[in-house]
């Protein structure tokens, strides 16, 4: 039984400060070694795609097995468990780009619809109802104010679906009820944004504001 295929055979002398690698084919490693005077027991080998040939072999035969066994080998790795796959018992879904009713798909979920907030209805329903109670939290400065806030866009997520007020919007709506606006407003909603109540939105014509879901009224 011989060798064959790519090996590296490794000679170590410490005390000589020698270190000897030869790597490639089996019979060319063997036959430095030999010119070495290496042959025998001396040093060890390691196959890297090398396998035991008995002798009976040719040459012209690949190190790591003919085509056919390797052909044989892919064969079998490919069935896979089951019967075939039958592409037609998929049904086929065909549609045409900008067919989609993303409206009507919503709808069918039956969630809240989105409509464009109504001032003149907004400001009715606060006009109607009774002034809030301040928070009971008063690190934003003013409970009052935070609480009409909470009101307005509680109105606006939950009446309108939407996610979002403007600063203008939102000084029309309440600014003379909490007694802020211009610059005092958005420094009062900034305030509030940086105690993680509010989220700002940069886009469009102007900063919107989000109300985060936990601080909005719960009935």
């Amino acid at each position: 039984m011989q060798m064959r295929g790519t090996v590296r055979f490794r000679f170590r002398s410490p005390e000589n400060d020698i270190d000897i690698i030869i790597e490639g084919e089996s019979s060319v490693v063997e036959s430095i070694r030999q010119e070495l005077g290496l042959q025998g027991r001396v040093g060890f080998i390691q196959p890297l795609s090398a396998r035991l040939d008995d002798g009976n072999e040719p040459e012209s035969q690949p190190a790591m097995g003919g085509e056919h066994n390797l052909d044989e080998a892919h064969d079998e790795n490919e069935k896979l468990p089951g019967p075939p796959p039958d592409p037609s018992s998929i049904p086929a879904v065909v549609r045409r780009i900008g067919d989609l009713d993303i409206k009507s798909k919503i709808s069918e979920l039956d969630g809240p619809s989105r409509t464009a907030p109504q001032i003149e209805y907004i400001r009715e329903f606060l006009e109607s109802i009774d002034e809030p109670e301040p928070l009971s939290n008063n690190l934003s400065g003013d409970p009052m104010a935070e609480a009409w806030l909470q009101i307005l866009l509680t109105l606006v997520v939950r009446e309108h679906g939407q996610t979002s007020l403007s600063i203008s919007a939102i000084e029309d709506l309440i600014g003379e009820r909490i007694n802020r606006e211009g610059t005092e407003l958005e420094i009062f909603l900034n305030r509030l944004w940086i105690m993680g109540r509010l989220e700002l939105i940069y886009g469009g014509a102007e900063i919107h504001y989000a109300p985060n879901p936990s601080w909005l009224v719960s009935q």
